[in-house]
């Protein structure tokens, strides 16, 4: 191909916004059969440059050139027509049509006289094709209903539909982000056949193993700028990744732990729920993190959900500052000055559609509505305050949903430290967002430790726990298999407690 042999190539690319330049003169190119990672920060530019390339924004400067020749999109609909298709973190599966229906959405096969009435009969064999292409024809029907499908298979549907369009060019916007690990590793087998198949992947992901794992080139963003475009083979690991998107050392990642620890301020005792976990306890101090370790589905987030009286316990006690406690649901828990920040930020945690700053404080509507009158003065000083402390860098009064993935991090972590909480749950407080944001999240648990709150820290990455945590609990089949101070952490000893019961069961079955 001209141009280098690029399918894709911008070329001082200029991006402002009010206030903000998000893309400074960055430059990049995509080549035939290649997986090109884009990595950086939130804030780093990576977003807005999908949306150029995929034709939903127009740069203010720069270049896009296609086989050599200046390109220019008007439009989605346009840069789909020059054979470059965005599948986004935020999908667009239309859930009341069936997956075959989803797959040719767009590139819908129809008969009859002047080719009007669509052919469910020829949608279905598209689908069926292109699925077995990807190796997913017995996992996925055609015929089902878009509303069945999983997470993984949505992401798989959205591939399929990019097959159909037979587009040289498929950006995916973190497409691993709400996966398991053995999907995630299902869906890197697809890119590497796309791969092979000659076509070009542009691939973000803040999961930088996965990316040096997949990834031919990598290209790294800094503050709107390009820093560097390495081939993955002369990466030495994710630690120069992080360098080069953070600036600085990695030494720096990790805050130093709060040492000012006090007495047991919570406590829970043989806390059991049938089928999901038993005979669960452990205390927690004022001004400590404890780490709760394990795989997934040891109970973890169970056990933090019926603390929070999201779940129904069947037996057990919790104590807080030497007060046995009745929590029913979480009203009960949010009086008692416990917080819980769920996993599932989207779903669980944020009201999407109401602004940034109106999550920050729809948990503490007492403080700024005396009387049931609300006080918006009020809100916008203590959501501003909030946002302040939090390093938060997207804009408080749009929705929730335009923020970033670590920006509606903040906004729930907001909005539980403006209740006054001093017991609180982070549940994979970093899941999905990038590695500056996980350095604020860490900053902002220590100074939270500082004040004297007791921390529950829930989290599927071990230098995480071992980094933050000043004591853990490991869990493993609905139990606390081991329990380790902070001198005690060796990776071995947690990974044995995280596969006790798998390795008891096994035993069982021989």
């Amino acid at each position: 191909m001209a141009d280098g042999g690029t399918v894709i190539a911008v070329a001082g690319i200029t991006k402002k916004y009010p206030g903000v330049t998000a893309l400074s003169e960055v430059g990049l190119d995509l080549r035939p059969g290649e997986v090109h990672a884009l990595v950086g920060e939130n804030g780093a530019g990576k977003s807005t440059l999908i949306r150029v390339l995929s034709g939903d924004t127009r740069a203010d400067a720069g270049t896009i050139t296609m086989a050599g020749a200046p390109v220019h999109f008007a439009s989605p609909s346009d840069a789909r027509g020059h054979g470059i298709v965005t599948i986004f973190q935020e999908l667009t599966i239309v859930p009341w049509l069936s997956v075959a229906e989803n797959v040719v959405l767009g590139s819908e096969p129809t008969v009859g006289p002047g080719r009007q009435i669509f052919s469910r009969r020829a949608a279905l064999a598209r689908a069926r094709e292109v699925l077995g292409r990807l190796g997913t024809a017995g996992d996925i029907d055609p015929k089902m209903p878009a509303t069945r499908l999983s997470t993984a298979q949505k992401q798989i549907v959205e591939i399929a539909r990019a097959l159909l369009h037979s587009a040289p060019v498929i950006i995916m916007d973190e497409p691993t982000a709400a996966l398991s690990d053995n999907e995630a590793e299902a869906l890197l087998r697809i890119v590497r056949q796309l791969r092979d198949e000659g076509r070009s992947v542009l691939f973000v992901s803040h999961r930088l193993g996965e990316v040096l794992g997949v990834a031919d080139r990598v290209t790294v963003l800094r503050g709107g700028r390009h820093i560097a475009t390495l081939p993955a083979a002369e990466i030495a690991g994710p630690n120069q990744l992080i360098e080069l998107m953070v600036g600085r050392p990695l030494s720096e990642l990790f805050p130093p732990r709060n040492e000012d620890i006090g007495g047991i301020v919570f406590e829970v005792k043989g806390l059991t729920r049938k089928g999901a976990f038993e005979d669960v306890s452990f205390t927690v101090r004022a001004g400590e993190v404890l780490g709760v370790g394990g795989l997934m589905g040891a109970g973890r987030t169970e056990v933090m959900r019926a603390i929070f009286g999201a779940d129904p316990l069947d037996s057990g006690e919790i104590v807080k500052d030497g007060h046995p406690l009745t929590i029913r649901k979480p009203r009960d828990a949010v009086r008692a000055g416990i917080a819980y920040l769920p996993e599932d930020r989207k779903d669980q945690g944020l009201i999407l559609e109401l602004s940034g700053r109106e999550n920050m404080v729809v948990a503490a509507m007492d403080k700024v509505s005396p009387a049931g009158i609300v006080r918006w003065r009020k809100i916008r000083e203590l959501a501003d305050n909030l946002a302040q402390r939090l390093q938060f860098k997207g804009r408080l009064e749009a929705p929730a949903r335009t923020n970033s993935g670590g920006n509606q991090q903040k906004l729930v972590v907001g909005k539980w430290v403006a209740t006054g909480a001093d017991i609180l749950i982070f549940d994979e407080p970093t899941r999905g967002i990038d590695i500056g944001a996980k350095v604020e999240v860490y900053r902002l648990i220590q100074s939270l430790a500082a004040q004297g709150a007791g921390i529950i820290l829930v989290s599927s990455e071990l230098p995480e726990l071992m980094n933050v945590a000043h004591r853990m609990i490991v869990m493993s089949g609905g139990r606390v298999q081991d329990e380790l101070a902070q001198e005690d952490f060796e990776e071995h000893r947690i990974l044995a407690a995280a596969f006790a019961a798998h390795m008891t069961e096994a035993k069982a079955a021989e």
